[in-house]
């Protein structure tokens, strides 16, 4: 008995294998979902495999959805109550990043610039450098949201937002109703910024219950948008902004 449905051993060392579910078999990429533990221990091994079981369902359940979705007819048009949802989930989706980010903690730098404490595997931001994305973000969204702009960034992430659980939405690359997204979605982020920046003065800023059940499974105030940042900042900025942004995100932690 190994103790665990999942649970197999290929010599000394431990797996997880599990057939991919019937009803997503024909679209998986793959007949079954078979990998390595790392261990030969078997109390290790069951501990990791549990782990490893909630991961690959939960990939399931994403792959199911998404081919749901791709399956589902594409609208031509969107009505406002639909902009409006996807606005409320997208600005409860940052404000809510934000609080677990401060949740977490952020890393603390001395009078000298050394980090103070031990340094997280993942190392956090510093409470400085949380707020500064968090400005740069909005300051370039404000520069394209007054002259009514859009780019390849927006049109991606109006598709991901529409894809989430709770709205699951698709909509035509032509559809009259994108640049009313867009602008939505950057009408989010500004209103999100401003909350932000009002809690890093200390003032409470609730985080919004969900409008439906909005679950989005990739950080989007992250590191694909402090590069996405710098990269649209050269090509659309004036050169002092990109000066002032530059200088903004020139600190760096100092390590001991």
């Amino acid at each position: 008995m190994t103790g665990h449905t999942r649970l197999a051993r290929r010599g000394p060392v431990y797996y997880h294998r599990a057939a991919v579910p019937q009803d997503i078999k024909d679209s998986y990429p793959k007949a079954e979902e078979t990998f390595s533990l790392k261990t030969k221990d078997r109390a290790e091994a069951l501990r990791l495999v549990r782990l490893a079981a909630v991961e690959v369902d939960r990939r399931s359940d994403e792959h199911r959805r998404k081919v749901g979705l791709e399956r589902a007819n594409i609208l031509d048009d969107l009505t406002p109550d639909q902009i409006a949802l996807t606005k409320a989930a997208y600005f409860r989706h940052l404000l809510d990043e934000d609080e677990d980010t401060r949740l977490g903690g952020f890393v603390e730098l001395d009078d000298d610039g050394r980090v103070m404490g031990d340094l997280p595997e993942d190392p956090l931001p510093t409470f400085e450098e949380h707020g500064e994305v968090s400005e740069d973000w909005a300051t370039f969204t404000r520069h394209q949201y007054a002259r009514g702009k859009s780019d390849a960034f927006w049109r991606d992430e109006a598709d991901e937002v529409l894809g989430w659980e709770g709205i699951n939405l698709r909509l035509s690359p032509s559809s009259p109703s994108r640049p009313r997204l867009v602008r939505a979605l950057q009408e989010a982020v500004l209103d999100a910024s401003e909350a932000i920046r009002s809690r890093q003065m200390g003032i409470v800023i609730p985080t919004p219950k969900a409008p439906s059940a909005p679950s989005p499974e990739a950080p989007l105030l992250s590191g694909k948008v402090r590069e996405w940042i710098a990269e649209k900042s050269r090509a659309d900025w004036s050169e002092k902004a990109q000066d002032d942004h530059r200088q903004s995100n020139a600190r760096k932690l100092v390590m001991p």
